[in-house]
């Protein structure tokens, strides 16, 4: 198939025939004659994806969908231990999912439901993950902006722990600026 700027992708018509991932991808079925056996065979059209504007990497990045049922750094942006790590890769997911349901052979020759559903289940996935790291930082603030709720007295520096002080992460940037420490407004009854 000849796709735009003159690049070159093999397409393998047999491994998209009896796809479970196709199901329901009417159009790109009829436009790739692997779907319904009432029309008339025809042979694929293989400027398609040039008259189209598709790029070789967006058929790379449809080809890992159909093949695996997750898109670039899905994995990553779940499996990660580090949590600044895991949410540099949560973003950079969020930003490939919705880059790849807006342009490129998801949007042009779609609909394809299983990659909708996709986009549902990752998205309520992430905003989930967005919700539980509010919650925890709410209620368990490190430092004085996390703390919303405005639950804690807070200071810097290097302390023992005395008064209730508690002492949360180091202050970034500065050994010598030492850590936060908190401690519980007193309420007034």
């Amino acid at each position: 198939m000849n796709c735009a700027q003159n690049k070159k992708v093999i397409i393998y018509l047999n491994e998209l025939r009896n796809n479970e991932r196709l199901e329901g991808a009417c159009v790109f079925k009829r436009l790739f004659n692997i779907g319904d056996k009432d029309f008339k065979a025809e042979k694929v059209n293989t400027e398609l994806f040039n008259m189209y504007n598709i790029y070789e990497q967006d058929w790379y990045a449809f080809l890992n969908f159909i093949r695996n049922g997750r898109i670039e750094y899905d994995m990553s942006s779940q499996y990660i231990e580090k949590e600044e790590e895991r949410d540099s890769y949560q973003k950079l997911f969020i930003q490939t999912l919705d880059s790849q349901s807006n342009s490129g052979i998801f949007l042009k020759f779609g609909p394809f439901p299983v990659f909708d559903n996709y986009i549902k289940e990752s998205t309520q996935r992430s905003l989930n993950n967005m919700i539980n790291k509010k919650t925890q930082i709410a209620n368990n603030p490190m430092t004085p902006n996390q703390d919303k709720l405005l639950l804690y007295k807070w200071k810097t520096g290097h302390f023992n722990s005395d008064e209730n002080w508690i002492v949360t992460i180091p202050v970034p940037g500065s050994v010598n600026r030492g850590s936060y420490w908190r401690r519980l407004k007193k309420s007034i009854n």
